[in-house]
C-alpha cells in the first residue's frame, strides 16, 4: 500500500495509526474489567457472607485472576495488531480501490464480487451507499463475520471502494466487549482474525481488479438468492 493510500486507510480505520494505542489506553480495559469483576462477584459474596461461609479472600483472588486475565489479554492482542500492522501493513485491515467507474456500475460489480465468498449471505444494502454480507461460522471460524463496502463517488466515472471484515457476535456479546474494552480496543478486538481477514479481502480486491470493464446488470427478486443476470 502506497503512502497515500495507507493515509487514506487510516482516515477510515484511526486504529491502523502505529501510535494508535499508548501505554495510558491499557487504563481502559482495566478499569471495565474491575467494574466487571466486582458486580460478577458481589451476589455470590453477600449471600455467602450473610451464611458466614464466605470468605472476603475468596472474591478479592477471583477478581484478581480476572483483572490479571485481561491484562495478559490486552497485552496480547496489542502485540499482534502491532506486528500485523507492520509486517502486512493497513491492507491486512481494510481495503481501499478505486474504481473508474460510475457509481452504479461500481455497486453491480461489488454485488458480484460478494459471491466469491463461501457461506456468504447478504445481510444488507443500500443501494449506491453500503453493502454488509456475513459469512457464516464454520469449524476454524468459531463465529460469523461481516464483510462491509461502502461507497464514495469521487466524480461523474471514478468511485472509491472501501471494504471492512470483522467479527459478528451477538448484540450482548458486542454490548460486554465495547463496555470492558472500551471504544479504542474494540476495533482491534473485532479485526484480529489471523490471515482471514486479509484473505477475504483480497479475494473481493482480486475480483474487481480482474473485471474493469463491467456491462452487467443484476435484477433482484425477493431475495438475495434470486438473481439474475439481464
Amino acid at each position: 500500500m502506497t503512502e497515500d493510500r495507507n493515509q487514506l486507510a487510516v482516515s477510515q480505520m484511526p486504529m491502523l495509526n502505529p501510535d494508535y494505542l499508548q501505554p495510558q489506553d491499557y487504563l481502559r480495559p482495566l478499569i471495565g474489567v474491575t467494574v466487571y469483576s466486582l458486580i460478577f462477584t458481589f451476589p455470590p459474596y453477600v449471600v455467602g457472607f450473610l451464611w458466614g461461609t464466605y470468605p472476603l479472600s475468596f472474591p478479592l483472588g477471583l477478581a484478581s485472576m480476572m483483572i490479571g486475565t485481561f491484562l495478559i489479554s490486552a497485552m496480547v492482542h496489542h502485540f499482534i495488531w502491532w506486528r500485523r500492522l507492520k509486517t502486512q501493513g493497513a491492507d491486512a485491515f481494510i481495503a481501499v480501490e478505486d474504481l473508474d467507474l460510475p457509481l452504479g456500475e461500481a455497486f453491480e460489480l461489488c454485488l458480484a464480487a460478494t459471491t466469491q465468498l463461501r457461506n456468504a449471505r447478504m445481510e444488507a444494502f443500500e443501494d449506491c451507499q453500503s453493502i454488509s454480507v456475513r459469512i457464516k461460522a464454520d469449524f476454524w471460524n468459531a463465529t460469523d463475520r461481516l464483510v462491509e463496502i461502502r461507497f464514495e463517488q469521487l466524480d461523474d466515472n471514478k468511485t472509491r471502494i472501501i471494504i471492512d471484515y470483522s467479527a459478528k457476535l451477538t448484540a450482548f456479546r458486542s454490548y460486554v466487549i465495547e463496555k470492558i474494552w472500551g471504544p479504542k480496543w474494540a476495533p482491534i478486538f473485532y479485526r484480529l482474525d489471523g490471515k482471514k481477514n486479509k484473505e477475504t479481502l483480497s479475494q473481493i480486491t482480486d475480483y474487481l481488479q480482474r473485471v474493469p470493464e463491467w456491462n452487467h446488470k443484476y435484477v433482484f427478486g425477493d431475495s438475495f438468492g434470486d438473481r439474475q443476470v439481464a
